[in-house]
């Protein structure tokens, strides 16, 4: 009787996301309705801090080990990205690579057939993290397309570990444990999602650029979309031409957006343009309606180690004006597991805020509910997430720049989430 009330539920809500697939797709024509630009080829190196709560957990028939981690590091890091959004392809390619000192503290337990030890432990080391991700949307026309995500990423920590806590053995006699090794640690992990989407992420960076030079230099004049347009497809035209290898010149940059002000759209060329185009280096800044379902799988070479199910995710962005974006997404995903299996949603509200063209502000909130499913003979209860975030971003000058990020988890079940705050602060030149 379970398994039939479940499956008529599960048939409805079908039903409820397939209209209300229709619904925002019928939506995603509404606001910008041509295609915008973004194509961008970065190389960052720097230094990078962060902190954040780890666990993990790797389970045998006769043994059990768990380990849970507060962990601060610094690391040079070296990351190479690439944006190409087209009209028919939206593909992200980047690669990342981190070295440097890390220090932990937490407990772990390793329990078997001969002992159960739990115990407090200090690591510090050196850990080196390499990663990559790749994105490809490919549209079959204005609206339609398929999706293709991979990513991996591995970790190598070679560390020292004191330990103090206690020790019982098959017998029941319980010792001191107190103990100092050298260790090392490698861990890996992979993941993948296809899927089918309707609905566009455009890219506004070009568009806001035209918008802000118009605003700042032509004071109390109005230009038409059409004419702003044209500008960004300018901006668009010269960023395209830029060879990360040799480099470019902001000063013959804004020359020619300069002269084709004056020439083509019979302006005054203006003063000093240098200075606002060398700082208009944003990260994509999204505005439109997306929606996508599809299959995905995850592995980790600790527990839970492969994870495969379906997904259905919904993003939204909106372009209000020069100083302010606003990003939603709500997503669920089913997540089958070899003990268990669970449901898991995120909604995700957040606004971005420009101080200037060289500064961004972000915050937000996650909601993050769950609920364990265990092969659908039993619901278990539902448990919640949530995670308040800010972020700032600055360009210092050309080159430079300064990034951090803050999250602090709330969680009501350690199954859902780890409690704790996760900082990251990267400080870097870039080249483009």
């Amino acid at each position: 009787m379970i398994n039939h009330k479940i499956g008529r539920f599960i048939f409805v809500g079908l039903i409820v996301c397939i209209s209300s697939i229709n619904l925002l797709v019928a939506q995603v024509g509404n606001g910008f309705t041509d295609v915008l630009f973004y194509e961008k080829k970065e190389l960052n190196s720097g230094f990078l801090f962060n902190g954040n709560n780890e666990r993990e957990e790797l389970r045998t028939d006769i043994s059990k080990a768990y380990e849970e981690i507060s962990s601060g590091s610094a690391a040079f890091q070296f990351k190479n990205s690439y944006w190409n959004f087209l009209d028919y392809k939206q593909d992200f390619l980047e690669f990342n690579f981190e070295v440097g000192p890390f220090y932990g503290y937490g407990n772990w337990m390793d329990s078997s057939f001969v002992e159960d030890i739990e115990a407090d432990q200090n690591q510090f080391g050196m850990r080196a993290n390499i990663s990559a991700d790749y994105s490809s949307r490919y549209y079959y026309n204005a609206k339609n397309y398929t999706i293709v995500e991979v990513s991996g990423w591995a970790r190598y920590q070679l560390y020292k570990q004191t330990s103090e806590g206690s020790s019982i053995d098959s017998s029941g006699i319980a010792t001191n444990f107190d103990d100092s090794s050298n260790e090392s640690k490698f861990r890996y992990g992979f993941e993948a999602k296809a899927g089918w989407g309707w609905g566009r992420l455009n890219p506004m960076n070009n568009y806001m650029l035209a918008q802000y030079i118009l605003e700042k230099y032509y004071a109390g004049r109005v230009f038409s979309e059409v004419e702003i347009r044209r500008i960004a497809a300018e901006i668009h035209t010269i960023k395209g031409d830029r060879n990360i290898v040799n480099g470019h010149n902001n000063e013959q940059e804004a020359q020619i957006i300069s002269d084709f002000l004056n020439e083509n759209m019979l302006l005054t060329a203006p003063e000093d343009l240098e200075a606002d185009w060398q700082l208009a280096e944003f990260k994509p800044r999204l505005q439109g309606s997306r929606i996508e379902v599809g299959p995905f799988f995850k592995y980790f070479n600790r527990e839970p180690d492969f994870i495969y199910g379906g997904y259905i995710q919904y993003k939204n962005a909106k372009y209000t004006n020069l100083k302010w974006n606003r990003n939603f997404s709500a997503g669920i995903n089913y997540n089958r597991y070899k003990k268990q299996d669970w449901v898991l949603a995120e909604i995700n509200i957040g606004w971005s805020y420009f101080h200037n063209l060289k500064t961004q502000f972000d915050f937000g909130v996650k909601y993050v509910p769950g609920v364990e499913l265990n092969d659908f003979s039993e619901i278990g209860e539902f448990n919640h997430g949530l995670v308040p975030y800010v972020g700032y971003f600055s360009q210092i000058n050309s080159k430079s720049r300064v990034n951090l990020t803050f999250a602090y988890r709330i969680s009501q079940d350690e199954k859902i989430m780890l409690p704790g705050p996760e900082i990251s602060v990267s400080i870097y030149r870039s080249r483009y």
